[in-house]
């Protein structure tokens, strides 16, 4: 196997070509600890420089908060921030290190530089499901509403369609859709069909996140006069009230497609053609966003869907340490 800085330069390679070499770094300002495990390399990204501190390979994986502290050390020992290269790291390590907002690559198989860019690329999970595998909005609200607002095995799948408020026959074609993606089993009871998922809490988020999507269907700028119910505060606005990002000068909110437009019919808010003439960003849901809001505003994993595509790289940041605060 190449040694750990050659598959570095290798991996970096992919994304920007005949990247620049590494340039050794002075590390006598480190403390010995620091010395003993990393060698400080730097180079140029997209005309940025980039320090990383390479671990040395006899080094045992350490765990993500041990990374954590060595990620803060290094930085206010060089006074810039620091990349760690790492030559292996279990997955549940690396999910934890991008929840985290901590810089790092593990060749090959991860890169993560929010200052930059973020390949996510998770080479042991199963592939983003191809356009139209996406699970539809009926089955990601089943999915975000088992995670955050209570469990729904062993129910009657009725009772599931009562409590996110589709018909039951919607809920024979969920059943379908979560089993063909392998998020859930179901069980037949007397002349009851209920539902099992083998996977909990994080882990169950974590292996549904290639078939959710952005609960975005489209975006309008408004006028509305006393913004506020039945909408919920989305976007930024949300965002902002969660982490420490700032929100934009027109406050976001979030309705049902239904409700946007009857509200446009009633007159509680008009369209505008911009802007510049909005006081309000309206989000038009795909599902209703009071089944999982809470508090006024939106529930966190819906909020993450519909920024998880962003170029802001301080969204990025942000929408990664928000995941840190949700209670599996």
């Amino acid at each position: 196997m190449l040694p750990l800085q050659q598959r570095l330069l290798k991996y970096l390679a992919e994304f920007v070509g005949e990247p620049s070499p590494l340039i050794a770094e002075n590390s006598k300002r480190l403390p010995l600890f620091l010395r003993e495990r990393f060698q400080l390399r730097a180079t140029a990204l997209w005309g940025r420089r980039v320090l990383f501190a390479v671990e040395d390979e006899s080094w045992a994986p350490g765990a993500p908060g041990d990374y954590e502290n060595l990620a803060v050390s290094l930085r206010s020992q060089v006074g810039e921030p620091v990349m760690l290269v790492i030559s292996r790291l279990p997955a549940y390590a690396r999910n934890r290190l991008v929840r985290m907002g901590i810089p790092f690559v593990v060749p090959g198989t991860q890169f993560f530089l929010p200052l930059i860019l973020m390949d996510l690329r998770e080479r042991f999970s199963p592939p983003r499901p191809a356009k139209g595998k996406r699970l539809t909005p009926a089955a990601q609200s089943l999915v975000l509403y088992h995670l955050q607002r209570g469990s729904l095995e062993h129910q009657p799948l009725k009772d599931l369609a009562t409590a996110i408020g589709y018909s039951p026959i919607m809920l024979t074609k969920v059943k379908d859709e979560l089993a063909g993606a392998e998020l859930c089993r179901s069980a037949r009871h007397g002349r009851s069909i209920t539902l099992d998922f083998p996977l909990k809490g994080q882990n169950l988020w974590e292996r549904a996140q290639p078939y959710l999507t952005s609960p975005v269907k489209k975006t309008h700028w408004l006028r509305w006069n006393h913004p506020g119910r039945p909408a919920l505060t989305a976007g930024l606005t949300a965002l902002s009230r969660l982490t420490s990002i700032a929100d934009d000068r027109l406050p976001t909110f979030a309705l049902a497609s239904e409700g946007v437009h009857a509200n446009l019919e009633k007159g509680t808010f008009h369209r505008c053609e911009g802007q510049e003439e909005a006081n309000v960003r309206m989000e038009s849901w795909a599902y209703d966003p009071l089944l999982l809001g809470k508090d006024g505003q939106v529930d966190p994993l819906s909020l993450f869907l519909s920024l998880r595509d962003s170029v802001d790289e301080r969204v990025q940041q942000q929408i990664a340490k928000l995941i840190t605060q949700v209670s599996w």
